[in-house]
C-alpha cells in the first residue's frame, strides 16, 4: 500500500483527492501489465483505492462518503487512467456507482452500507435478463454482462425491463447481493483487458420491492433517495451523464500517451536540427495535445456547469443530457484522434508487447467504444431535442 496516500477516514478537499489520484498513478502504471495478464485489477491495486478514498468520492455523507461533485470524480479519472487505463477504469466505475445506490430508497441504502460503509457496487445497467412481478418484489432471471471489477463487489444494479399496469414496460434498477449472483469468467477482450469486466448470471433471484428503482424517477431527478441524501448528485438523472466519467478514463490515457510520446520524440529527435521527419512528429505531438486537452476541458467545464445548476436547485433537464451526451462523445472522439495521430508514427518501438503505449492506444479504442460514448446516437439525442422530437433513448 503506497504510504504516500493520506488516511481515507478524513475527509479531502478535492485538490487533495486528485492529488491522491495523482500519487496513485505511477502504482497503477508499474502493475499494467500484470492487469492485462491476469484480466482483472490487482487486489493490491483495489487496496490502494480504497486507502485513497477512491470509492467514497461520490458515496453520500450518511455512510462515511465525501459527497463530492462529479466533475470532481471525472478529474480524478483523468489521473488515474494516464497511469492504468484498466485499473483507473475500473476505480471510477467501482466509485460512481455509490451516486446510484444513494438514488435508491433508504431501506436498500441500510443494506448496502449499514453494516459496513466499504461495499463496493458493479453494475451491469442493459436490461438483457427477464423480470418478472412476484408478491412483494421481482423475480429475476438471465445473464447480465461486462460488470467492471465485479469480483471484488459486495453488491450489483442489474437493469431490467418491468411491465407497468398501463401495458408499457419500464426501465428499473435493481440491487442484488454477491450471494443472489453467479460470476461467469468470460471477460477477453483485445483492449481494457484488466477491468475484470465478467458477466453474471441470476436464477430466480427475488428482488424485494424496496431494492427496486424506476428509472424514470432518476430521468427526471426525483428519486427516493433525494429526500434522504442531501447532496445535489443524487438528483442528477443518470442516463446521458455518465459517459462524462466514463470519457474522462481514456482522456487520462490519452494524456499519458502525449507524455509519452514526448519522450520518444526527445529520444529519435537527437539534437537541433534532428533527423528527417521531425517536424511531422512535432506536428502530430502539438495536435494530439491539444485535442486531448480541449477534450478534458469540454467535459471538466460541463459537468461543473451541470453542478452549478443542482446546487442551485434547478434540475437538469433534457437539454443538458443531450449538451453532456454530445460532449462526452465528441471528448472520445477527439481522443481517439489523437491517440491514431502518434500510435501510427511510432514504429516497432510503439508495436511492441511491451509497450505500455501500445496497451494504452488499444485501452483507448476499447474505452471510447463503450455505447454510451457512441457519437452518433448522442448526436441524435441532442439534435432530437433542438427540434423538439421525443429523446432516443437507449432503452
Amino acid at each position: 500500500m503506497l504510504t504516500e496516500v493520506k488516511d481515507a477516514t478524513t475527509i479531502p478537499d478535492p485538490a487533495e483527492m486528485i492529488a491522491r489520484a495523482r500519487v496513485l498513478a505511477p502504482a497503477l502504471r508499474a502493475r499494467s501489465e500484470a492487469a492485462e495478464k491476469s484480466r482483472q485489477c490487482p487486489a493490491e491495486t483495489i487496496a490502494d483505492f480504497r486507502a485513497a478514498g477512491i470509492p467514497r468520492i461520490v458515496q453520500p455523507h450518511r455512510y462515511g462518503g465525501y459527497g463530492m461533485d462529479w466533475d470532481v470524480l471525472c478529474e480524478v479519472a483523468m489521473e488515474l487512467g494516464a497511469g492504468c487505463s484498466a485499473q483507473g477504469w475500473t476505480a471510477i466505475v467501482l466509485a460512481d456507482h455509490p451516486c446510484l445506490v444513494g438514488m435508491f430508497s433508504q431501506e436498500a441504502q441500510d443494506e448496502v452500507w449499514g453494516e459496513n460503509p466499504d461495499r463496493l457496487v458493479s453494475t451491469s445497467y442493459n436490461p438483457r435478463g427477464t423480470v418478472k412481478r412476484a408478491s412483494g418484489g421481482y423475480i429475476l432471471n438471465g445473464r447480465w454482462m461486462y460488470s467492471s471489477g465485479i469480483a471484488y463487489t459486495d453488491w450489483s444494479i442489474a437493469g431490467g425491463f418491468v411491465d407497468m399496469p398501463d401495458g408499457k414496460r419500464q426501465h428499473h434498477f435493481f440491487l442484488v447481493p454477491a450471494a443472489d449472483r453467479t460470476l461467469v469468467d468470460d471477460w477477453d477482450a483485445m483492449g481494457m483487458t484488466g477491468t475484470g469486466s465478467q458477466s453474471f448470471d441470476l436464477k430466480d433471484v427475488f428482488v424485494p420491492e424496496h431494492r427496486a428503482l424506476n428509472a424514470r424517477l432518476v430521468a427526471e431527478g426525483d428519486p427516493p433517495g433525494a429526500s434522504v441524501n442531501a447532496e445535489p448528485l443524487h438528483r442528477m438523472p443518470i442516463i446521458g451523464f455518465t459517459g462524462s466519467v466514463l470519457v474522462s478514463v481514456p482522456i487520462g490515457i490519452a494524456q499519458g500517451m502525449v507524455r509519452d510520446f514526448e519522450t520518444m520524440l526527445q529520444e529519435k529527435s537527437g539534437p537541433p536540427p534532428g533527423r528527417p521527419g521531425t517536424e511531422d512528429m512535432q506536428m502530430r505531438l502539438a495536435e494530439a495535445g491539444a485535442e486531448v486537452e480541449c477534450a478534458k476541458l469540454l467535459v471538466l467545464e460541463t459537468g461543473r456547469r451541470n453542478m452549478a445548476k443542482l446546487h442551485a436547485g434547478k434540475r437538469l433537464t433534457e437539454a443538458d443530457a443531450g449538451i453532456t451526451a454530445r460532449n462526452s462523445a465528441y471528448a472520445a472522439k477527439l481522443v481517439k484522434q489523437a491517440a491514431m495521430r502518434m500510435f501510427e508514427v511510432t514504429g516497432g518501438s510503439g508495436l511492441s508487447n511491451a509497450s505500455h503505449f501500445q496497451r494504452s492506444f488499444r485501452d483507448v479504442l476499447a474505452g471510447t467504444a463503450h455505447g454510451t460514448l457512441n457519437l452518433g446516437r448522442s448526436a441524435a439525442r441532442y439534435g432530437n431535442h433542438i427540434l423538439g422530437w421525443p429523446p432516443n433513448l437507449p432503452f
